[in-house]
């Protein structure tokens, strides 16, 4: 990524953490005036993804600090990280969710100004549509995991926002359930995001790599070289890039040029094809007789 990318991810994601406050305010302030537990429950859901987009903007800034003394490879993993507290908070505020909407159903009471709780989801819901749709696409250009996690609670904002909208106009039609079992709604889908990203932080953090056909693209670029075998193959994730080492067996023929250009062209080829890749380490053997 180009240091022009990364101020422009980190100021959309600055933007949405500050609109998401916003929502989040009115949301909860709305839902205590119409004593709609589900309003209140999307806005407390709009003040957590804000909370996750303010970390996900400050592991994006410690992330591109250069390699130093004590991190050799730099500060990528950072952004990772991030992703997987983020995910925790996402399961702590699930299980707020379940509790209060759990106190409502077994008492459940008439909502105050239904439509302006309805109005309010409307707006809240298509402003988080946005911003998710924004984030989604700049998380897929640029291979961020913490800015995925981002566009998945932004997600989960916009359809939990209409989720809880249907709920309350069940509500206005006189179920009074209906405000509850959105905020149930929304509890589920909090924590099946949640789950899913801490599953992928978690594999990266234990330097686990999960992407066969990415390790078949670049076996393939490998064994198209004539007097070249793959011995060895290594791939890990740190933060957003793919750092790879792997073994090739040469012709005992070749010169230390012939085999030095070989891996340098192979280098520079993979480089280019397979995105997200930031290093790679060549290792040659002579093939043994």
């Amino acid at each position: 990524m180009k240091q022009q990318d990364i101020n422009k991810v980190e100021r959309v994601v600055l933007i949405s953490a500050i609109v998401l406050v916003l929502i989040g305010i009115v949301e909860i302030v709305v839902g205590n005036y119409t004593n709609s537990v589900g309003l209140i429950a999307d806005g407390i859901d709009s003040m957590s993804d804000s909370v996750i987009s303010f970390m996900v903007w400050f592991g994006l800034r410690i992330s591109r600090r250069q390699a130093d003394k004590k991190f050799h490879f730099g500060y990528y993993r950072v952004e990772t990280l991030m992703s997987l507290i983020v995910s925790m908070i996402m399961v702590a505020m699930s299980i707020y969710i379940f509790y209060n909407a759990y106190l409502r159903i077994k008492s459940p009471i008439e909502l105050n100004y239904p439509l302006l709780g309805m109005a309010t989801l409307v707006a809240g819901g298509l402003i988080s549509l946005w911003l998710s749709i924004i984030k989604n696409r700049l998380a897929k250009k640029y291979n961020l995991l913490s800015l995925e996690a981002d566009a998945k609670a932004s997600i989960k904002d916009w359809t939990s926002s209409f989720i809880i909208l249907a709920g309350v106009f069940l509500s206005y039609l006189g179920f009074r359930w209906g405000d509850s079992l959105g905020a149930l709604i929304v509890g589920v889908y909090i924590i099946s995001v949640a789950v899913t990203t801490i599953r992928s932080a978690s594999l990266i953090l234990i330097d686990g790599f999960n992407n066969p056909e990415l390790i078949k693209d670049i076996s393939k670029i490998i064994r198209k070289y004539p007097k070249i075998r793959l011995k060895d193959l290594k791939l890990r994730m740190t933060g957003p890039y793919i750092i790879g080492e792997f073994t090739i067996t040469v012709d005992s023929g070749m010169s230390i040029g012939e085999v030095y250009k070989i891996k340098s062209k192979m280098r520079e080829e993979i480089m280019k094809k397979v995105e997200g890749v930031k290093d790679l380490t060549i290792l040659a053997d002579p093939e043994s007789e």
